[in-house]
């Protein structure tokens, strides 16, 4: 979830930070390991612009247990659900930051994120704007937060399966329909968003999650994003797809459980 990328930062994202995406097939079997050693207090700068270590307040703590909690189950599922790429799986980083800035993205990214980096093969959390959403969405926050969680390794799971590399070939060979390729793009994430959830021991079977979470996709769609104060000198740019389709590509996912089924490119409607 970019909320204030620019488009011109996405393009150069899909065309740079492919190198780290091997190209495979969706029909592939494969799985991954966490890395949470980043699990670190995000450093707060005192007077004189010294970083200090100072108690992470009571609703980070919150955000950081929806966080880690949705963060593991996510990464022990896909492994399983993808043994051969276990180790790749795993090999991505979780990172808490304030806010998204360039500088945690070649300066491809800027805004509130979540973000995931193919260069660096780390998801960003930026917690201010990741803490006004759970109040945001209120008993469905935690629902929420899981979702963006699945979302962001959604597209390390892309990166795995060459997924940024044809993003980019789609784009050189119809280059005016960038906005809508970018969106088959992320509306791809939330599917396997929706595969990792229905393959979950932890929350499969629960109905409630499930309704919180299609709850809390209304609020986060396009046309929800576009009601909200916009930057000017950097409007943002619907690119994710509206409440409907981000819900519609979710279940796509979760009532399938298939990779196959997540492939946005291969539909001609979304």
């Amino acid at each position: 979830m970019r909320q204030s990328t620019s488009v011109r930062g996405i393009i150069f994202a899909a065309i740079v930070s492919v190198a780290a995406g091997a190209a495979a097939a969706w029909a592939e079997d494969g799985s991954v390991r966490s890395n949470n050693d980043n699990d670190t207090p995000v450093p707060l700068i005192a007077p004189g612009g010294i970083a200090t270590e100072t108690a992470t307040p009571p609703r980070d703590i919150r955000l950081r247990a929806v966080v880690f909690r949705a963060w593991d189950d996510a990464i022990t599922t896909w492994k399983r659900l993808i043994r051969t790429r276990a180790m790749e799986i795993g090999a991505v980083h979780l990172r808490f930051v304030d806010r998204i800035s360039p500088m945690n993205c070649y300066g491809l990214y800027a805004g509130e994120g979540p973000v995931y980096c193919s260069g660096n093969v780390t998801v960003f959390i930026g917690t201010e704007a990741a803490d006004r959403l759970m109040v945001k969405l209120g008993a469905h926050g935690g629902a929420g937060i899981t979702f963006l969680v699945g979302h962001e390794i959604g597209h390390h799971i892309q990166n795995l399966h060459g997924r940024f590399r044809l993003l980019k070939g789609v784009i050189r060979a119809d280059p005016d329909n960038m906005i809508e390729s970018i969106r088959r793009f992320e509306l791809e994430a939330d599917c396997l968003a929706g595969v990792w959830i229905r393959a979950s021991k932890a929350w499969s079977r629960s109905s409630r999650f499930k309704v919180d979470m299609m709850a809390a996709l209304k609020t986060i769609g396009d046309e929800s994003l576009g009601r909200q104060p916009l930057d000017i000198a950097k409007p943002r740019v619907a690119l994710h797809g509206t409440s409907e389709q981000r819900a519609r590509w979710f279940m796509r996912g979760a009532e399938s459980g298939d990779l196959r089924m997540c492939n946005a490119f291969g539909t001609p409607y979304l």
